[in-house]
């Protein structure tokens, strides 16, 4: 309860300062005073005479602005009434700026936000419910994925546009895992989808490569051996930490037996079987340079090792070792924030293009991305980029961090913790202990 006060009162006072630095907002008949992107270098964007201006924030970086920038100029100039000012915003601070910038009436006309922090948008009143404006444009929620569209509902309201799911996957070295004779005649690894059954597999690689070679290449420590353990525990039947009926309130129901076990398994890998080495300074580097057979990591690195020149690779989900299929995934989404006077032309324009976007799934699906329409998966476009199909199935069963407005610390603290598990300096049962009573002080 502290921190939220603590939060409140920061919050408050970053208001005031960019009110007071903005002036006052929604005099110039924009939705609600949205910046039109000229505190961002974008003054100079000439807007269509006639055109309705929707002014977008975004956080991309890399290929990923790159396939938006290609969808908002389709869309650009597939028509004249709607014109998307894309706004870059700087990733490490696009979530305090977003959230103090809309509570001043100072934000975007249209925003990404991660599935997992929509639960803090929804909470403070920071983003508007979708189902009217939907209906308005023609939206048929029915064209989602259903496990990645229900992350961003809340009271059975529509409060995002889904965009992805961006799930934790493995990729293998085709030409290592086939020269230890793991791969059978179609090309498809040998593995057998239980816990043994894995750790065999990662033990043959180990046994049969050459010594300069890994058989995994990963993370000692950090956000991804945080989500495969996540995956691992979902494959348990694990599904929550924290409950999701009240989303400000809610109570710590981690499952500590699975979680343990959960953990233990992934430990295994870097001090049993040893088929991970110790603290890789780069694991990326390392697959990309053909040193390791196998990496894991999220679905975003499709596009880095598509580009590399002579990567032979394969892409697969997590194997289901455990009794059900679970992957750790979080999810791109449209959001559009709300203004005591907004502009309805502007919203419903926005709207729009939302809908557009998600048609155009097959543009982001290049970085490797899984779309959130069922029916871009299931396209002819879709279905020829390479790789993708492989893996598009874990959209069904992805497993979302808890709604709640502690989505961002909670994962904070299971990251710290669980690497003292990975880097041995504490057992998973003495981690989980330190995790509860940091939780349980957060939520409180």
């Amino acid at each position: 309860m502290k921190k939220c006060i603590i939060f409140s009162i920061v919050l408050s006072l970053t208001v005031l300062i960019l009110a007071a630095c903005s002036g006052s907002g929604g005099s110039d008949g924009k939705a609600s005073g949205a910046d039109n992107g000229e505190t961002n270098g974008e003054s100079d964007v000439k807007i269509p005479e006639g055109a309705t201006e929707v002014v977008m924030w975004n956080l991309f970086g890399g290929g990923d602005a790159d396939y938006m920038q290609e969808i908002i100029d389709e869309f650009n100039e597939s028509q004249s009434d709607v014109y998307i000012n894309n706004v870059m915003q700087d990733y490490d601070e696009y979530y305090t700026k977003l959230l103090t910038s809309v509570a001043a009436g100072k934000g975007p006309d249209l925003a990404i936000s991660h599935t997992s922090v929509l639960p803090e948008l929804i909470s403070q009143g920071l983003v508007q419910e979708l189902d009217s404006l939907g209906s308005e444009v023609g939206v048929n929620w029915d064209e989602f994925n259903s496990n990645i569209l229900e992350a961003t509902t809340y009271e059975e309201k529509h409060y995002a546009v889904p965009i992805d799911t961006h799930a934790q996957i493995f990729y293998l070295n085709n030409k290592l895992v086939g020269d230890a004779g793991l791969l059978d005649e179609d090309g498809n690894p040998k593995i057998e989808e239980t816990p043994e059954g894995f750790v065999n597999f990662l033990t043959t690689l180990k046994d049969k490569l050459p010594e300069d070679k890994y058989p995994l290449a990963f993370s000692t420590a950090g956000v991804d051996s945080y989500r495969l353990w996540w995956s691992y525990y979902t494959q348990l039947g694990g599904e929550h930490i924290l409950s999701e009926e009240d989303i400000d309130n809610p109570e710590y129901i981690l499952d500590v037996d699975k979680a343990i076990e959960a953990a233990n398994y992934l430990r295994g890998f870097y001090y049993d079987s040893e088929v991970i080495p110790l603290n890789l300074e780069d694991f990326y580097t390392e697959f990309q340079s053909e040193n390791a057979a196998a990496t894991s990591t999220g679905v975003w690195a499709t596009g880095t090792w598509e580009t590399t020149e002579d990567l032979d690779f394969s892409a697969m989900p997590v194997p289901n070792v455990f009794d059900q299929k679970g992957t750790w995934g979080d999810s791109h989404t449209f959001v559009i924030p709300y203004y005591q006077n907004a502009d309805p032309e502007v919203q419903k324009a926005a709207i729009q293009f939302m809908d557009f976007a998600t048609d155009k799934g097959a543009i982001w699906a290049k970085a490797g991305h899984i779309p959130a329409k069922t029916k871009v998966i299931e396209s002819e476009e879709y279905e020829e980029l390479p790789y993708r199909s492989e893996y598009a199935q874990v959209a069904n069963y992805v497993n979302f961090a808890d709604h709640t407005i502690y989505g961002r610390g909670v994962q904070d603290i299971m990251v710290r913790n669980l690497d003292l598990v990975w880097t041995g300096e504490v057992t998973a049962e003495q981690a989980f202990k330190t995790i509860e009573k940091e939780i349980k002080g957060l939520i409180d």
